[in-house]
């Protein structure tokens, strides 16, 4: 697989972990796709509960076989969500893929706060595809099991179904960057934002308490001017964090332009109507 996704010049990469936290959870396996319906899964770390554990690739080789592949200039390595996968992949003692791209932030630098960037809902909204949930493998409620206890012939078809996944989506979403004229954003902030985060959770960052303190009682001072002012425009005093007072005010009273009312027949205050 790694020969293959040497020859391909990109591969996609997905894991599978014991837990949500990146700098809390373990490596269980990961999954690899070099073409559209071309994906493995690696288990590492799979038992039942009786602690019986499936023939696997011992978790040291497995990543001493991935390293070379993860630091290799010549090939792309497409994630989605691709600091936590780098994070858990660290922690497990592989370098930080690089040159990498991520498929959730694509999606995000062109589609933002229209809808929800997760793999299941990108998959059905671009390719039409129902994936594998994570509740089909592991049960729900009181008969879950963590993903390490799922037979690997359960495990095997979501995990590389998640690999598969993220490299069609990046075919799809990739090359809209440009029409779509975000590309700048992803290529200038978005995707070099990624290893610095890294690195920030990595080593934890210092707070200056004081310094916090301070900027806290700055800006309440500047807001208690501002509110004066916006009283001083309006004539009197009023509740500005109220949205149906704020409405009331900017429209009914001072009639200023743009305004726009809301089904319950209250003006609409959103930051639109605002700017």
């Amino acid at each position: 697989w790694i020969a293959e996704a040497t020859a391909a010049g990109i591969v996609a990469l997905d894991t599978e972990t014991d837990g949500l936290d990146a700098m809390r959870a373990n490596l269980v396996g990961f999954s690899l796709a070099t073409a559209p319906g071309r994906a493995c899964y690696v288990p590492l770390r799979h038992a039942d509960t009786a602690g019986n554990a499936p023939e696997q690739v011992p978790a040291e080789q497995a990543i001493a076989a991935l390293a070379p592949l993860l630091a290799d200039p010549t090939v792309l390595k497409v994630f989605l969500n691709a600091k936590f996968d780098m994070l858990i992949l660290a922690r497990a003692g592989a370098p930080l893929a690089s040159p990498q791209d991520d498929a959730m932030l694509i999606s995000y630098a062109q589609e933002a706060g229209r809808h929800g960037h997760g793999m299941d809902e990108l998959a059905l909204l671009h390719l039409h595809h129902a994936c594998i949930s994570y509740d089909q493998v592991t049960g729900t409620g009181r008969g879950r099991v963590p993903f390490g206890q799922v037979p690997l012939d359960r495990a095997t078809p979501y995990a590389a179904e998640d690999a598969d996944v993220t490299l069609r989506l990046w075919q799809t979403l990739r090359p809209t960057l440009r029409t779509t004229g975000s590309l700048a954003l992803y290529e200038q902030l978005e995707r070099r934002l990624v290893p610095v985060l890294l690195d920030m959770e990595r080593a934890g960052i210092k707070v200056d308490a004081d310094d916090l303190r301070a900027m806290s009682k700055d800006f309440e001072a500047r807001m208690a001017v501002m509110e004066q002012d916006i009283h001083r425009f309006a004539g009197f005093p009023f509740n500005v964090g109220s949205p149906k007072q704020l409405g009331e005010v900017l429209f009914d009273r001072m009639s200023l332009p743009g305004g726009r009312r809301m089904k319950t027949g209250a003006w609409g205050t959103d930051s639109s109507v605002l700017q």
